[in-house]
């Protein structure tokens, strides 16, 4: 996983890990302290072994699903200092590497500031690098485009504390299912979105669009029944 810091990335992490994986690999700045952390099967992974791999690291992640979150908001400190923050420039470098050590499936986690995107997000590629990203042979790319409510930033500066107001006057106006996600939910939506797409074995490029997950994060019946027609190739 690269993108550990911040709110989203530590959800996301601690959602993998819980999802009963033998080995999760994080991108780390080499803190030795950190290194030492006695969660169970958290690898630390410095950019030296996805950027320039080595047959034992190939080996080690053949076949692997490779989580990437683009947002770094939330947190500060020693400990998500030593997670560093991909680049949403970077992206086709980065998955061009991620495929050189054996990564097969990746997941890209775009959040966005405004729950009201355009259209052609919710289906298509975003830019350039999306597009570049999207030609790499991949057995299986998924990007989710989904904004995260304002509360989850309420403790940063006074521009987030505004921004925390501002929300909590709109919010009201959506519906509860369309609302944007806080990181903990988002993750849960984005590990199992994940999974489903592997158990109906979905190859190419799949684009999780913000009404879609909060659907997902809110349905009554339960994910699952809201996703599938979505991992199978519907437009959700």
């Amino acid at each position: 996983m690269l993108g550990a810091g911040g709110w989203l990335g530590a959800a996301l992490l601690t959602r993998v890990l819980g999802a009963g994986h033998c080995r999760v690999g994080a991108w780390v700045d080499g803190d030795a302290q950190w290194r030492g952390s006695t969660h169970r099967g958290l690898v630390a992974v410095p950019a030296a072994t996805w950027e320039a791999p080595d047959d034992a690291a190939q080996r080690a992640w053949a076949g692997a699903t490779a989580y990437v979150v683009l947002e770094r908001a939330g947190l500060n400190g020693t400990r998500d200092a030593v997670f560093p923050s991909p680049s949403a420039d970077n992206l086709p470098a980065l998955g061009a590497a991620l495929l050189r050590l054996g990564v097969t499936r990746l997941v890209v986690v775009v959040p966005h500031g405004s729950n009201a995107l355009p259209a052609a997000l919710a289906h298509g590629f975003a830019d350039l690098q999306e597009q570049a990203l999207g030609a790499l042979p991949l057995e299986q790319l998924l990007l989710v485009r989904a904004s995260q409510t304002a509360a989850d930033d309420a403790g940063g500066g006074w521009l987030h504390r505004l921004a925390a107001l501002w929300w909590a006057q709109l919010r009201w106006m959506i519906p509860s299912n369309e609302q944007p996600l806080r990181s903990v939910a988002l993750a849960e939506v984005v590990v199992n979105a994940t999974a489903l797409l592997n158990e109906v074995q979905a190859r190419g490029v799949r684009v999780l669009p913000q009404g879609l997950a909060s659907r997902a994060a809110h349905a009554q019946s339960g994910w699952r029944k809201v996703l599938r027609d979505w991992a199978q190739g519907g437009s959700g």
